[in-house]
């Protein structure tokens, strides 16, 4: 730390041809001086990296991270191919996808997660980075079909933009319904997707994204929830995931009139409310079961029955009104447009009650929550770069030598 090599790196990345020989490793070093004693004294290097708003160093490491993370998406492609291959491979994925995935069946792809730091620490440190993930790069080979993210780490290319960043997230919360339930994960993808409503909130932000792909995700994560009640709670508190997800849609009920595209992405919500009310209707007794009952789940199934009053209030209000139109005119099954009508005539007698709160958020914070996180990755980053480095050539070494003596 006494002798500082920051500049150095940043030549390797700022120069085309010593990023393509070295730039990966010129990342991962950095990464993993960031993290050197960062909770036991002040880190020269996160400073360095704080301040750092030269383009072409910041445009090189965004290549570098997209390169390989684009690499790590076409290794996983190929073995999912390679596993789906045959007759055989097909019959047994039929069957098997009446079940619920076990984790055993996880395609084993080694996730590179020195680069999934270098990404996490120029988000988290530099602000400057944050234009470079809007950014295309011509001179990258990006690969014209869709990648599939890892089963443990979601991933995104650097150029996402909002409504990519929803599919993601849609993507996740309906690929990942397995018995090995990876909770924290969801709890985390749930809570992006609340970031990014209260933040279209407050700048008024009217995006155009089919948000009914989010709706059905989120009502299917809840019919996981209640079909897998008793093996989940064997490990998981549900009721705090349930809670952010009826939130999430107490978000769109109350404030959605600020950022949905039209008026008829509202007539959308309510419609999907109505047509999978047995979702609502079935959470809404398991909730009331649980916290009219002693047990350690009593408090936070109690949340969520106070979170259900709006919703349950959209599906008491407008089902007998549907009902009534369906019988008066005869008709034994009503179209979506009959539906969405029936909705539209009749939110003025509609009464909802304001909840206070939805539109704010915990903002994340490193220490302490995530330290020990962070510590155990950066030792596992560590003896994976120990394991894999040549000690055979120097010629890293002698390029670090000859940029620190660039002035």
């Amino acid at each position: 730390m006494i002798n500082s090599i920051f500049e150095a790196i940043l030549q390797i990345l700022s120069d085309v041809s010593s990023r393509g020989q070295h730039g990966y490793d010129a990342v991962v070093l950095l990464a993993l001086l960031v993290n050197y004693r960062k909770y036991e004294s002040v880190n020269p290097y996160i400073v360095k990296l704080s301040i750092v708003d030269d383009e072409p160093t910041l445009d090189g490491m965004g290549m570098v991270v997209h390169q390989a993370l684009t690499e790590y998406n076409r290794q996983y492609k190929d073995k999912e191919e390679e596993n789906q291959g045959g007759f055989f491979s097909t019959l047994t994925s039929m069957v098997g996808s009446m079940f619920i995935a076990d984790a055993d069946e996880k395609l084993s792809v080694q996730t590179n997660e020195a680069i999934l730091l270098a990404l996490y620490e120029a988000v988290h440190l530099n602000r400057n980075f944050i234009t470079v993930l809007a950014q295309s790069h011509p001179e990258i080979d990006i690969p014209t079909t869709p990648t599939t993210p890892t089963p443990t780490t979601p991933t995104t290319p650097l150029g996402t933009t909002p409504p990519s960043l929803d599919n993601l997230m849609v993507e996740f919360i309906v690929t990942h319904m397995m018995k090995d339930f990876p909770m924290d994960l969801y709890l985390r993808c749930v809570q992006i997707i609340h970031k990014l409503l209260c933040y279209q909130k407050k700048c008024r932000i009217r995006l155009h994204y089919t948000w009914r792909e989010l709706w059905s995700a989120l009502i299917n994560l809840l019919k996981f929830l209640l079909s897998n009640e008793t093996t989940l709670l064997a490990k998981h508190n549900i009721f705090h995931l349930a809670l952010l997800v009826v939130n999430l849609f107490n978000m769109f009920i109350t404030y959605g009139d600020t950022f949905l595209p039209t008026s008829n992405s509202y007539d959308e919500l309510y419609y999907e409310i109505v047509r999978m009310h047995q979702v609502f209707d079935n959470l809404y007794c398991m909730v009331l079961r649980v916290s009219t009952n002693t047990g350690q789940w009593k408090e936070a199934a109690s949340k969520v029955t106070h979170a259900l009053v709006n919703v349950r209030a959209i599906i008491n209000h407008f089902n007998p009104k549907i009902e009534s139109y369906a019988a008066v005119n005869h008709i034994s099954q009503l179209s979506e447009e009959q539906v969405l009508e029936v909705v539209r005539s009749n939110y003025d007698t509609l009464t909802l009650k304001l909840q206070d709160g939805l539109d704010q958020f915990e903002r994340y914070s490193e220490q302490p929550k995530e330290a020990a996180f962070f510590k155990e990755l950066v030792r596992s980053i560590s003896l994976n770069v120990r394991k894999n480095v040549s000690l055979n050539t120097l010629s890293q070494d002698v390029l670090l030598k000859e940029f620190s003596t660039i002035s």
